[in-house]
């Protein structure tokens, strides 16, 4: 397991522990615990990830910090678009959609604008990184 395996780990565990008050920002970043059904096990699987307002919901980014792979909640997202989503206190149900084309090229902006390390993670792959809106039902 890698630095950043346990630094989610810990993460999720404040996380919900401190009921949202404690993990819902890391510095001026919003962060979401999402809970996805994974695509081969069904099993539920949590995880923290930064995320963005867009429209009346959030928008998430499957950079992967720039690996040439999708992270695997961006796959099971995709197998099952039903999600579970905990920002702060708040917590919802949402369906994922990735962000047409016509909205991407000015919700990057808006994201890497507030969060650099997005712009970074686009220069080092090829890939095109989808952006995901979790849109409240």
């Amino acid at each position: 397991m890698s630095i950043w395996n346990y630094f989610g780990v810990v993460h999720k565990a404040v996380y919900k522990l401190s009921d949202g008050r404690m993990g819902a920002r890391m510095g001026w970043i919003d962060v979401a615990l999402v809970e996805t059904t994974g695509r081969k096990t069904g099993k539920k699987r949590t995880i923290p990830i930064a995320c963005y307002p867009h429209k009346d919901s959030i928008a998430v980014s499957a950079s992967n910090s720039g690996s040439d792979r999708h992270p695997a909640w961006y796959l099971n997202m995709m197998a099952n678009p039903s999600v579970s989503v905990r920002l702060g206190k708040e917590r919802f149900s949402a369906h994922a959609e990735v962000v047409p084309d016509a909205e991407r090229v000015a919700l990057w902006q808006q994201i890497v604008d507030n969060n650099k390390h997005q712009g970074e993670y686009l220069q080092r792959t090829s890939r095109k990184i989808p952006l995901v809106w979790l849109k409240r039902v």
